[in-house]
């Protein structure tokens, strides 16, 4: 139980709370801007969301699939859950389904991945994988 709520429960947690914030009709409608700050949050909440879903993914031991390219799955599972958020949005008051609200999410999942790649694997243990691990300690 330790286990998942060390690796797995923040990356399940933020997905609800990303679907729940989504979930409320908007103050205001906005007409759709490409560069906004709207934009910047969602940037920052979906590279949060890859993330959380790369040190999940990472740490999987039941399906060894995902954790042998867990970069890849993580932009998979996240561009299709940003995706999924939009075509929800389409269905709440003063919310729309926006490809240009997509392409910010997933720069956000993109630019995520490349911190984990190029700098984070190389500093934490929690953006290892055991097998990483095991090589760096001999």
């Amino acid at each position: 139980m330790k286990y998942f709520l060390k690796y797995h429960f923040p990356f399940l947690f933020w997905m609800l709370i990303i679907f729940i914030q989504s979930s409320f009709p908007a103050p205001e409608f906005f007409p759709p801007v490409l560069l906004s700050a709207d934009k910047l949050i969602h940037i920052l909440v979906f590279g949060l969301l890859a993330l959380l879903c790369y040190i999940s993914l990472v740490h999987l031991r039941s399906v060894k699939v995902f954790s042998l390219k867990p970069l890849l799955w993580t932009i998979i599972f996240c561009s299709f859950y940003a995706a999924t958020d939009e075509f929800h949005q389409s269905f709440v008051i003063n919310r729309s389904s926006e490809f240009a609200d997509w392409l910010a999410d997933f720069t956000g999942i993109i630019l995520a991945c490349i911190l984990i790649r190029y700098f984070l694997i190389k500093r934490f243990d929690l953006f290892r994988p055991l097998s990483l691990k095991h090589q760096l300690t001999v």
